[in-house]
């Protein structure tokens, strides 16, 4: 089965995206509007090559869409569910406590760093 045949994985997919601070402020300040890619830039003062690379991954799950104009690039969101879904988040992240909250949810790291764990095992 193709890939976007399970919702669980265009799911999971889309969470991901949406893992990065930025592209949550991306969301943020597209919400209703549409914006070019600069002044997105200029909005959340970060380097313009930044900007795209984060768009594009938005632009992979389908969370935004792009319109040419000539040399100018603008963005808006792709449905209206991706601001309810935010706002959902935004609930939520108040509702959770933020003691022994971790950035990435996985608990504490054991040992000093480098060096400690297995990694990842190559499959042969």
């Amino acid at each position: 089965m193709p890939y976007s045949t399970f919702p669980s994985q265009r799911s999971a997919a889309i969470a991901h995206a949406l893992s990065h601070p930025v592209r949550v402020e991306i969301i943020s300040l597209l919400g209703n509007t549409e914006l070019t890619v600069g002044e997105i830039t200029e909005r959340l003062a970060r380097p313009q090559a930044n900007i795209s690379q984060h768009l594009a991954i938005l632009r992979e799950v389908n969370l935004v869409e792009a319109t040419r104009d000539g040399m100018s690039v603008s963005y808006r969101l792709s449905s209206s569910a991706v601001t309810t879904l935010l706002e959902l988040l935004n609930q939520l992240a108040k509702q959770i406590p933020a003691e022994g909250f971790t950035r990435r949810g996985r608990g504490r790291r054991r040992g000093s760093g480098k060096g400690q764990g297995q990694g990842r095992r190559r499959q042969e």
